[in-house]
């Protein structure tokens, strides 16, 4: 099974692909999509969607795992993560994809054992789980990353 793993964000949208089991899983590829804060949200969520669509034709994954919104302090920042994860859901659904969300503390405990795991942890982690020297980038390719590990662990594509 391959699986896409996607951190939403209007700036900086963190993917990561895996494929296989647990135990034999192998990265296909991670990277961030970002967008021009200069343009408005409306032109900002219609490139994610096209990137995020070129992202799926490009890798064929079988399920899209993204992290439960928490609500933050900040009720903007919330709510255009919000339109992103739309974004993404509505790919999902329109690609036939399985779809499938993780709570950050399930996601920490699943790849370190502890769920209130650093960034730090996690990067650790999934270097020796995923047999990766670095992971490039911003903890959005990290998050991604771990996303699309986790969803390897489901027998099935979900809904």
């Amino acid at each position: 099974m391959r699986v896409i793993g996607i951190d939403p964000g209007l700036e900086r949208l963190g993917y990561g692909v895996v494929e296989g089991g647990p135990s034999q899983a192998k990265v296909c590829g991670y990277g961030l999509v970002t967008t021009d804060k200069e343009k408005p949200v409306q032109e900002r969520l219609k490139t994610l969607y096209e990137d995020v669509g070129v992202l799926i034709e490009r890798y064929t994954p079988d399920l899209l795992v993204m992290e439960d919104l928490i609500f933050s302090r900040n009720v903007t920042t919330a709510m255009v993560v919000s339109a992103v994860r739309g974004v993404v859901m509505l790919l999902a659904a329109q690609r036939g994809l399985g779809f499938r969300e993780v709570s950050p503390s399930q996601l920490k405990k699943i790849i370190c054992g502890n769920g209130r795991a650093t960034k730090t942890q996690i990067k650790r982690a999934l270097q020796y789980v995923l047999g990766i020297s670095d992971i490039a980038g911003t903890d959005d390719v990290a998050d991604a990353l771990a996303l699309a590990f986790v969803g390897t662990l489901y027998r099935t594509p979900g809904v």
